[in-house]
């Protein structure tokens, strides 16, 4: 190759320089530009923003980021995190007013719903007196420091405090880095990180730890991780730290595998590693919206699917004569079995398979709920939902792209939609989650 070539291809990766409007948001909250003919996103921008942005072009899908805001718009503000500014990829929209943010969450839930054609739209937006301080789940990765990913490109932000998630987080990743410092925790170059959950009491909060890592992470390769863990149980409120091995198993290093977490007022057990909705006061407030339309259909058979450690499940079971939690996760089935025992209930049924094989045997279910994961239902799920017994669904969503796909499938088998609530469970990010009830026709 060519000394000429080499200046060449290296000038084409070189970021590029440029000032444009911004327009629309896209994906992951980035503003759209046009550039040279290209339709690129935009971080840290707001549309209609005239602004000076650096391009990435070593990908084929470009990518930029705003430097300077030369005409900016009214719906801007300084972020007030430090870890923003030197680029945490945590947070996307700190840049903009909460007002703002809520606006766009709506706008960008009604466009997903008005692209798959149908009519539905935002019937209310539920949203946050106090929009920081909610996250009670983070992932704390370790290198030459502890703190989380940045957008757009490998490393690690020092935490010494995080804005949007639970104070205990923040003191966590302050000590990490402390304990960094003075060689007490290696530094795994990001190839290891702590999966950290609130639990115990809003009175009592506590810390539950579970170490993880890239493919190939086990404690035979890294014998010196249950001395790491008993260092990080050291730390403030740390009641217990495991490991999750490359096969998907948690091993309780120290402490206890099970601890509990309360939703709407009322302790469940939750293992190690297992999924918790990050905002517990905007998940109580999605609770309380799903219950009217349980007592206004007096279902006698419910079903909670992808129920996890049985969030929703226990939440009405003693509303219904018969309730059945569909998880293929057994340490979460074997979770929610201790929280059934715990409470004294008699009318739970347990299922451990995917929710295509579960529901296909379910029979009499009058009204189901499902929480899928971003990528939604998909078309065998929403097909079999289709052909179920069910009078009424119940879909909470964490994506308005897949949830329109699929509303439109559930629809074309007799279902529809009544109400669409959108909650703001991740203020400061463009994430948003939805709550639809759909009834079926007879």
């Amino acid at each position: 190759m060519s000394t000429s070539t080499k200046a060449r291809r290296a000038a084409n990766r070189a970021p590029l320089e440029v000032e444009l409007t911004l327009g629309d948001f896209v994906a992951k909250g980035a503003a759209a530009a046009d550039v040279d003919g290209r339709t690129v996103a935009v971080d840290r921008g707001i549309p209609g923003e005239f602004v000076q942005a650096s391009i990435d072009r070593r990908r084929k899908a470009w990518r930029g980021v705003v430097n300077t805001v030369m005409e900016p718009s009214l719906d801007r503000i300084v972020a007030p995190c430090p870890a923003y500014h030197a680029g945490c990829g945590g947070c996307q929209w700190q840049h903009m007013s909460y007002s703002a943010q809520v606006e766009a969450k709506q706008a960008l839930v009604d466009r997903e719903l008005e692209r798959a054609g149908l009519t539905l739209r935002v019937s209310a937006m539920h949203v946050m007196e106090h929009p920081w301080r909610y996250r009670r789940t983070a992932a704390i990765a370790l290198g030459w420091e502890a703190g989380f990913r940045p957008r757009g490109r490998r490393g690690i932000v020092e935490i010494r405090d995080c804005p949007i998630s639970h104070p205990l987080i923040g003191r966590l990743a302050g000590q990490l880095n402390d304990l960094l410092r003075v060689g007490r925790i290696p530094p795994y170059h990001g190839k290891v990180w702590l999966d950290c959950t609130v639990v115990g009491t809003a009175v009592e909060p506590a810390l539950q730890i579970v170490i993880q890592g890239i493919e190939g992470l086990t404690l035979e390769s890294h014998p010196e991780l249950p001395a790491v863990a008993r260092t990080v149980a050291s730390c403030e409120s740390v009641v217990s730290v495991s490991f999750r091995h490359r096969s998907g198993r948690v091993f309780a290093l120290v402490g206890d595998l099970e601890n509990t977490i309360e939703v709407a007022g009322k302790p469940l057990c939750v293992p190690a590693g297992a999924f918790v909705q990050t905002n517990a006061e905007m998940l109580d407030r999605l609770i309380a919206c799903v219950e009217p339309a349980i007592e206004a259909r007096a279902p006698q058979h419910m079903a909670d699917v992808y129920g996890g450690i049985g969030t929703f499940a226990f939440a009405f079971a003693e509303k219904v004569s018969r309730m059945t939690l569909i998880e293929l996760d057994a340490s979460a089935v074997a979770a929610a079995r201790h929280t059934g025992r715990d409470r004294g209930l008699t009318n739970l049924s347990f299922v451990s398979q995917h929710a295509e094989q579960a529901l296909v045997v379910l029979s009499d279910v009058d009204l189901i709920v499902v929480d899928p994961p971003r990528s939604g239902l998909g078309p065998i799920v929403t097909d079999v939902l289709g052909r179920s017994s069910a009078r009424t669904i119940a879909y909470v969503s964490c994506s308005a792209t897949s949830l329109a796909r699929d509303l439109v499938e559930l629809e074309s088998s007799g279902f529809t939609a009544v109400s669409l609530d959108a909650f703001d469970f991740y203020p400061q990010t463009y994430h948003v989650e939805c709550l639809t009830i759909l009834d079926r026709q007879r």
